[in-house]
């Protein structure tokens, strides 16, 4: 039987469904055409199409004004200002703002039932070349979707490179991307193996923005369903913050896409300090594998971050769920974060009977200090805290309860790193997502742009 959401396909490549969104709040506001300007950058914010779903792409800014619009009409924009929500929108989002600009936007899935069951957010991305998703789940009781998304006009061609526990996996190469719009990939076609791998998705002709979607099933329903967070770049130095406490599974993925071996130490950052798990201090990845080690035991239930530091480059992430029984069982994926900016604001549209806690790691070697202010939509002036992360922890602070909010990071440190954990029981559901907290790349590292005056 074939359990697969999309029709049966060796590959499938469908074009996402156009439609229109609601804004919330306030009345939809007039459209107007958006000029064309070199001093602009561009997400893209991905959706699901689920009868059961609530799906939220949000968007916050602190300063300047935003500009949003359905990605299959570009010249089409709307202003958004300060903390906006977008409801059910039929196809991706494109949120443009001035590069100077301090803003955030993600998108956010909640369902009880059906295909989206769950608790899951992603954050917007930008358009790049490359692109690394650790801890892909390749089971036969599992799914994953890669949806690429072109905001530029010209073509775009995508390949797909898969490490597996034995090495390489075959995996599809030269798919094209037409310039505005957004194709799924069933990842079907790369053999099942009861062992996650890591996937790269590289293109050899434009940029894309790319979103792996993940389902697990039990018999013939899902029962989680997640995004895998885009895992940067390959390093030697890398830090995941957002490991959410509790019990349940917690799986450790590390993929070393290179020729030699590598040799890895790991470092668990806790809110008392590091530590070591018993015999993970030092694992060896062959070349060009995928290796994964179980946490859950040495983790005692508490949050946590990992420091991972290599003889050569590796990519990593973490796989978890909440421990329950297929009835409320939901999974999450934790990926590697850079250092926060010196100003970053990410949104949340998570409910009002969702927890939220946000979670600093300093993985450096002098104590860090951060101010962070939260927002709710409609609850007054913002409120501010500054908090000390000491050396080599983990802080964890709750946010307060909202249907949506924003939360502001500012700092002078160039270590600390940062991830949201939420939770929120949907009916017999016990929903968690983490949002691995990562600035805007095109604010951070300089990328080759092929200008689209559409874009704004």
């Amino acid at each position: 039987m074939n359990r697969w959401l999309p029709p049966s396909a060796a590959v499938l490549v469908a074009v996402l469904a156009v439609g229109a969104g609601t804004l919330v709040p306030g009345q939809a506001l007039p459209v107007e055409t958006a000029s064309a300007s070199s001093t602009r950058v561009s997400v893209v914010c991905p959706t699901v199409q689920s009868a059961t779903a609530a799906v939220a792409v949000a968007t916050v800014t602190t300063d300047q004004t935003l500009r949003t619009s359905k990605l299959s009409e570009p010249q089409r924009t709307s202003q958004a200002e300060g903390l906006s929500v977008l409801t059910n929108p039929a196809e991706p989002v494109r949120v443009s703002a001035p590069r100077s600009s301090t803003f955030g936007a993600a998108t956010w899935i909640a369902a009880s039932e059906g295909s989206a069951r769950g608790l899951s957010g992603v954050s917007c991305t930008s358009p790049q070349a490359d692109h690394w998703f650790a801890g892909v789940d390749v089971s036969p009781d599992a799914q994953s979707s890669l949806v690429v998304v072109n905001l530029d006009s010209t073509e775009a061609v995508v390949d797909l490179t898969a490490y597996g526990p034995k090495g390489r996996v075959p995996a599809s190469r030269g798919l094209r991307v037409p310039g505005n719009s957004a194709v799924t990939i069933s990842l079907q076609v790369i053999a099942r193996n009861a062992d996650p791998i890591t996937l790269r998705v590289t293109t050899s002709q434009g940029r894309v923005a790319a979103f792996l979607r993940q389902f697990d099933w039990v018999n013939d329903a899902v029962v989680g369903a997640d995004w895998v967070p885009d895992a940067s770049e390959a390093g030697q130095d890398l830090v995941l913050s957002g490991l959410a406490p509790g019990t349940g599974s917690r799986q450790l993925v590390v993929t070393n896409p290179g020729d030699l071996n590598a040799s890895v130490s790991l470092t668990v950052l806790r809110a008392d300090g590091t530590s070591d798990l018993a015999g993970l201090q030092n694992v060896q990845v062959p070349p060009q594998t995928t290796r994964s080690f179980p946490l859950e035991d040495g983790l005692g239930g508490q949050a946590a971050g990992l420091h991972l530091v290599s003889n050569s480059d590796v990519v990593a992430g973490v796989i978890g769920d909440n421990g329950e029984s297929a009835t409320g069982v939901d999974a999450f994926t934790a990926g590697v974060v850079t250092a926060l900016p010196a100003d970053g604001v990410w949104p949340l549209s998570v409910g009002k009977s969702a927890t939220a806690t946000l979670q600093l790691v300093n993985p450096g070697d002098v104590d860090a200090t951060a101010t962070v202010t939260t927002a709710t939509a409609g609850s007054g002036a913002p409120k501010s805290v500054d908090v000390s992360v000491p050396a080599g922890s983990l802080k964890a602070l709750d946010l307060p309860k909202a249907a949506s909010s924003s939360v502001r990071i500012q700092t002078a440190s160039t270590m600390m790193r940062g991830s949201l954990v939420v939770t929120r029981k949907l009916a017999k559901v016990s929903g968690v997502a983490v949002l691995d907290l990562v600035a805007d790349e095109t604010r951070t590292r300089a990328v080759q742009v092929v200008h689209d005056p559409h874009l704004g």
